[in-house]
């Protein structure tokens, strides 16, 4: 990789040159020079890093995960239908790639690290090991095996991990943060912009990540990571009110990543999927607004990628809903929800259908929607695909259980189930790089088994 040992702005130019920078360190939380590493203090770093995560989160991945996952759709004839119908190459997220480590990612967040294990601060190291999972372990999801024990240091080439062994590092990691969590200490304070240094929250978010681990383990490992799933979501994230979002301002550089792109020329490209908006008109979900603007025949509806032949004026626009209405809206990363329906899934598969139904209509219920009584895995499956809208975490579930039933684009065997790495990776570490896997057949370890569609 091109390694930088440490950078000090995680700057949000994600969106390629197609939108504005957000830069979360023009506040009197990132004064100095923050181009300048050397001079960057710990809080600098912190909030950079919370910076690079909030645009790996909301950035070009999470909307091409969008188009993959039929929440969203590509049209016109340009980059974003392309990447939406599986034409990438290695440099379609070459800068995504680099941002696992450089940035704000892993190799910034390692100084956060030595910095509050310097001072004896273990609330602000818990947080910063926090981080690091979820830096890595959105970057192992995505490409498989990646640098991670051999990234940080002065080897310019490092090996590549696999990513079995990524994840069990990450399980271990976060037990470590909980307990430095619990052990106290001054922390980030104002300085964390997602829970104000709050322990409790901080360990919360650990234990529904922990979750999240074990159910991406879950297609390789088998039914015992359902288990472990259950155990650590139910220690999850507990209410609404602690659900970690992104941070956004009205200042055009910090504006939302969705709101942004959407006022770009290339906003009206990308546009409602028919596989969310069909499900949810069926279940007359309360939240069509908050993600849509109405067709102009003033209802819902999406672009159907399997056929491609939606007719214009019934496809409902993504700019005018309420979510890109609201440039400061904080993009929900792990949340109250999500954690309720691990629970739901996990107590469904391991044969606690109560549980089951109790989670899931929890959701339903805080949405304004009717319980279902005896709820079925797809009905599970289908309230959290709904619930994690441009979410990327709705890829991980769908390479795991294949609800909810997408069909591929139109001449497509099957939807992708992994990125290509980066070319600035194959580039400057070609001896480390594993042999690239064609795109339409490529596995991670942890996917072994396409979903083909119906």
């Amino acid at each position: 990789m091109r390694f930088i040992k440490y950078a000090a702005v995680a700057s949000l130019c994600v969106m390629a040159s197609l939108s504005g920078c957000s830069n979360f360190l023009d506040s009197e939380k990132a004064v100095n020079d923050p181009n300048n590493p050397t001079g960057a203090t710990t809080n600098q770093l912190f909030v950079a890093s919370l910076a690079n995560i909030f645009g790996q989160q909301e950035g070009p991945v999470a909307m091409n995960v969008c188009e993959w996952m039929q929440q969203c759709a590509g049209v016109g004839g340009r980059f974003v239908e392309v990447q939406g119908t599986y034409s990438i190459t290695s440099d379609s997220f070459d800068g995504s790639f680099q941002s696992i480590y450089t940035g704000g990612g892993l190799n910034q967040i390692r100084a956060i690290e030595a910095n509050t294990d310097a001072s004896g601060d273990k609330l602000y190291h818990g947080i910063a090991e926090v981080l690091e999972v979820m830096d890595v372990l959105w970057g192992t999801d995505i490409w498989g095996d990646i640098p991670y024990s051999d990234a940080v240091g002065a080897n310019p080439t490092p090996k590549f991990d696999a990513q079995q062994t990524i994840y069990a590092s990450l399980l271990t990691l976060l037990d470590k943060a909980i307990a430095d969590i619990q052990a106290g200490g001054t922390g980030p304070g104002a300085y964390d912009l997602v829970y104000g240094g709050s322990a409790a929250k901080w360990t919360e978010a650990a234990h529904t990540l922990k979750a999240r681990i074990y159910l991406h383990q879950e297609e390789k490992l088998g039914a015992a990571q359902y288990t472990s799933a259950l155990a650590e979501a139910r220690k999850g994230i507990s209410k609404p009110a602690d659900d970690w979002n992104t941070v956004h301002s009205t200042a055009t550089s910090e504006r939302n990543l969705w709101a942004q792109f959407q006022l770009t020329s290339f906003g009206q490209d990308l546009v409602a999927g028919s596989a969310l908006v069909n499900l949810m008109v069926a279940q007359n979900d309360p939240r069509l607004p908050d993600y849509f603007a109405k067709n102009s025949h003033g209802g819902f509806g999406g672009y159907n990628v399997a056929t491609q032949t939606t007719p214009a004026d019934s496809v409902s626009s993504i700019l005018g809903s309420g979510r890109t209405n609201d440039v400061t809206f904080g993009q929900p990363i792990i949340t109250y929800d999500e954690t309720q329906l691990i629970i739901a899934e996990a107590a469904f598969q391991t044969n606690d259908k109560a549980s089951a139904a109790t989670a899931l209509n929890n959701v339903r219920t805080e949405h304004g929607k009717s319980a279902i009584a005896n709820p079925t895995l797809a009905d599970i499956m289908n309230e959290k695909y709904i619930a994690l809208f441009q979410n990327v975490e709705t890829w991980n579930d769908y390479k795991r259980t294949c609800l909810p039933a997408l069909k591929p684009a139109k001449s497509k065997l099957a939807i992708p189930g992994r990125f290509l790495y980066g070319s600035t990776e194959k580039q400057t570490n070609p001896d480390n790089t594993p042999a690239e896997q064609p795109l339409s057949t490529g596995r991670n370890w942890n996917d072994p088994n396409a979903c083909t569609g119906t």
